[in-house]
C-alpha cells in the first residue's frame, strides 16, 4: 500500500454515470486528475473553489483538457473524498444550483 495515500476517493453512482458518458481518452484524464485527491484534496489552490450556500463542505475542481473543460464536484468526510459529479463546464451552474437547494 502506498504510504502517501491519505484519503480514499469514492465516486457516487451519479459521478460514475457522468464519467461513462464521456469519450474514453477524457475519462482517463479525468480519473487521473480525480485520483490526485487521494494524496491531497486541494491539489491546485487556483483550480479549487468552495461552493457557498451548501450545508456540507463541497468543492469544485476545474479541469481544462485540450478538447473540453470539465468540473469535478466533491465533498470530504473524514478521510474519504466523495466525487459527487463530473460534468462539463457549461453544465456546472446547474449543478451548483442543485447542490444549494
Amino acid at each position: 500500500m502506498n504510504d502517501s495515500v491519505k484519503f480514499k476517493v469514492e465516486f457516487t453512482r451519479r459521478a460514475a454515470k457522468d464519467l461513462k458518458k464521456m469519450p474514453t481518452n477524457e475519462q482517463r484524464q479525468l480519473l487521473k486528475e480525480s485520483l490526485l485527491l487521494e494524496t491531497n484534496p486541494f491539489p491546485f489552490k487556483n483550480k479549487i473553489k468552495r461552493i457557498k450556500g451548501v450545508k456540507f463542505p463541497c468543492y469544485r475542481l476545474r479541469i481544462d483538457l485540450p478538447s473540453a473543460a470539465y468540473r469535478i464536484f466533491y465533498g470530504i468526510d473524514n478521510d474519504i473524498v466523495y466525487v459527487l459529479r463530473v460534468i462539463s463546464k457549461k453544465d456546472s451552474n446547474k449543478v451548483i444550483k442543485q447542490l444549494q437547494e
